[in-house]
């Protein structure tokens, strides 16, 4: 891991604990159909951030995966079920952290909402944030070289 800012984190039963060393990458929130299943609500906050930068404190071994689609995994405490993060095969080395989880400051704001298109339709307030129907550009892909 690296110098500079440290997040903590935890699942609801405190089983999965954690910490990620250096900024975390740009956020927004994401309304895809399936974010909204496996968070219950009608969007996530998740971050990238480099898998070399988290440091497990406990309950790494726990942590159960599902595939949610091809190649894309979301990744739970098997305890409580808390979503902790999700990682994708085509980004090696990078995983989204669920940001509801973190128990440090975040330090940052939202950038955009992304796949507003998929968005429940008993929520419609985009904040005077920018809305885009897939991924949002300022949002894609992006996270910090540690």
């Amino acid at each position: 891991m690296t110098s500079g800012d440290v997040h903590r984190g935890s699942c609801l039963c405190g089983n999965v604990r954690f910490e990620i060393e250096g900024k975390l990458g740009p956020f927004g929130f994401c309304h895809c159909t399936s974010c909204r299943k496996a968070s219950g609500t009608a969007f996530t906050a998740n971050s990238s951030v480099q898998r070399v930068n988290v440091r497990f404190l406990s309950g790494e071994e726990t942590i159960k995966r599902y595939e949610s689609s091809p190649g894309k995994y979301r990744c739970f405490c098997p305890n409580c079920g808390s979503p902790i993060y999700k990682e994708a095969d085509d980004t090696p080395g990078v995983i989204r952290i669920r940001l509801g989880i973190l128990d440090t400051p975040v330090g940052a704001k939202p950038l955009a909402h992304a796949f507003w298109g998929e968005k429940a339709d008993w929520y419609d307030d985009p904040g005077g944030m920018p809305v885009y129907e897939a991924w949002a550009p300022v949002l894609k892909g992006k996270v910090k070289e540690e």
